[in-house]
Parts: C-alpha cells; structure tokens; sequence
C-alpha cells in the first residue's frame, strides 16, 4: 500500500495505491480490507493488462474497473516529421482559458472525469491545476500550441533522462482532421532531436480509439497496458 499524500490533499480524501503484478486474490483481498480498517476512502489498484480482479472482489469492496491504459512508445530516430505552420511554444506565465478547455478535452476518456465519484468540477480543477504547472514548467519542459488568431491545439511534453512524455494533447473539435495534432507531435519529435532526446512516450485509454489510431499511424508502438481500478469505501 502506497499512501498518495497529493491525491489526498488535492481531493480532500485519504486515497492510497495497490500494485498488482502478480494474480494473488489473498493478497489483494487483505489489502483492500486493510485500507478500509485504516480509513482510506479511496484505492486505486494498478494491474498489468493480463491480470483482472475477480467480480468477487470488485462486488465486495465496491470496485470499478476505471480505465485500460496504454502507454505507446516510439524511437525518435524512426520519426518524420514534416514543415507545418502555426506550431509555437506557449511562453505566457500564466495559463489562458483556451488552454483550460483543450486540457478538459484531452481529459474526456480520464479516470477522473469517468468516475463520478469525483465530479466535474473536480476533474476540471485537476486538469486546471495540471496546465498551470506544465506552463510554469514544474512539471512539464515544453508546451506547444497551435496558434492561428486563437490557440486550437496544446501539447505539453516532460523530459526525464533520455526519454521524453506526453502528458496533455488535445485539438479543438472544429479543427480536428485538419493535421494538426501531428503538428503538435512534430514539435515535440523536433525538440527531442535537438535535446539528443532518444524516445518518446504517450499514455491514452484503450478506450479512446480515435487516439490509439492515431498514434499508431504517427508510428508509435504499444509498451505496456495496465488495468486501472478505483475502490471506494
């Protein structure tokens, strides 16, 4: 059990962390009555994607499988890109309300909005909070729009050794199809070269395949998949 201080202060609530890597009913039995007996009141359990938590368990501990997540990976050297336009670093100190609602849009397939247990306004603060900390670069190193009179597209891309993340991505509905979150993807894939950056990472949902298809065409390959499931008390 891992406790998750920022979770728990962020959502107001004492949340903890499971780590399946093995199929152990026993084990993850008694630690989800553990965390009840110590007042958690919300576990996230993390599995590795060919190991499913019984209908038993999820019955007796008020369990939801939440989200398949799937981590995609490519080698930057493997990568074209191509000279589009209107691809720039967001440099402003503070967040814009654009980039508030493409970060909500990159969130519709999340956890935290899926889960009614936390509510909207809590999966929007969550995303707020998370591009306000990608622009002022505490947890993100580069964020690129799509600007073209207003912003339409936003990604934001973390660096750690020699391995770049994705973590928000996301395009206007009116401007979708158009090319341009490969832009976004391009500015990244550029920045990676010149930094002597050698992969790239981007996580999404199984369930959102309009995206998995599309990092798949870009040439990315698929690195993992974990189950993810919430267990509320």
């Amino acid at each position: 059990m891992v406790d998750l201080i920022w979770d728990s202060q962020f959502f107001g609530k004492k949340i903890g962390k499971i780590a399946v890597f093995e199929k152990n009913e026993g084990f993850l039995e008694a630690s989800l009555a553990r965390a009840y007996t110590e007042k958690y009141e919300l576990i996230y359990v993390f599995t590795e994607k060919n190991i499913e938590v019984s209908d038993e368990i999820l019955q007796k501990f008020h369990g939801k499988l939440v989200d398949r997540k799937v981590t995609y990976t490519a080698k930057i050297a493997q990568l074209q890109t191509k000279n589009r336009n209107h691809i720039e670093e967001f440099l402003q100190e503070k967040a814009s309300q654009e980039l508030y609602d493409l970060a909500y849009l990159s969130g519709s397939h999340s956890r935290f909005k899926l889960d009614n247990g936390f509510g909207i306004e809590n999966f929007k603060r969550l995303y707020r909070e998370w591009v306000n900390k990608s622009v002022s670069h505490a947890i993100a190193r580069k964020v690129f729009v799509y600007s073209n009179k207003k912003i339409g597209g936003m990604v934001t891309l973390n660096v750690k050794e020699e391995t770049a993340t994705i973590g928000l991505i996301a395009v206007d509905e009116t401007l979708q199809g158009q090319g341009i979150g490969a832009s976004l993807i391009d500015a990244c894939v550029e920045f990676c070269k010149n930094e002597k950056i050698q992969t790239l990472d981007v996580p999404t949902q199984m369930d959102n395949l309009q995206a998995c298809r599309f990092y798949e065409k870009y040439g990315f390959e698929i690195k993992e998949i974990n189950n993810i499931y919430h267990f509320w008390q």
